[in-house]
């Protein structure tokens, strides 16, 4: 990470977005699976809770790689959504304000063309709803466990309902 007295950088192509693009089946990219995102928001939480950062301000920055782009996007956007309690709406509108460029939608891992591309807005509706109905709750969140899970030798096998 690179700071200096006014800013504290937040690269994330080569700890968050790098790691996930190398994970892709086929054509498929993003978006980021909920430890990505789960690791994201401890490290800016933790970051602006730092007594170092109280007077700096900090710079979330990709590449200009539109997948990249697309994923970062998605990590600051849903962290508005999850921490700061914006609404999807709000935390999209701040991304494409001004003069900058839309957002690539994300693909599934099917072989051949695509049939439904994911948009980002989309991505964030569910975040939303999720954290309305208690799916999402990254206070009592087990990162470790949902990554035992998530990876191929396991078949993807993630809980979609909380069991009592």
């Amino acid at each position: 990470m690179y700071n200096d007295t006014k800013y504290s950088w937040l690269p994330l192509d080569d700890t968050f977005i790098c790691f996930f693009m190398c994970c892709s089946f086929y054509a498929d990219f993003g978006p980021l699976n909920l430890a990505m995102l789960y690791r994201y928001c401890c490290r800016v939480n933790m970051k602006l809770k730092s007594f170092t950062m109280s007077r700096k301000k900090l710079v979330h920055h990709t590449s200009y790689d539109q997948k990249k782009r697309a994923n970062a996007a998605l990590l600051i956007s849903a962290y508005a959504v999850i921490y700061l309690k914006r609404s999807p709406e709000e935390a999209y509108s701040t991304l494409i304000s001004g003069n900058n460029p839309g957002y690539l939608p994300f693909r599934d891992a099917a072989v051949g063309e695509c049939f439904f591309n994911l948009t980002l807005l989309d991505c964030l509706q569910g975040i939303r709803k999720a954290l309305q109905h208690g799916f999402l709750d990254f206070e009592s969140f087990d990162v470790e466990e949902y990554e035992h899970y998530e990876v191929r030798a396991h078949r993807h096998n993630n809980p979609v309902l909380k069991c009592a």
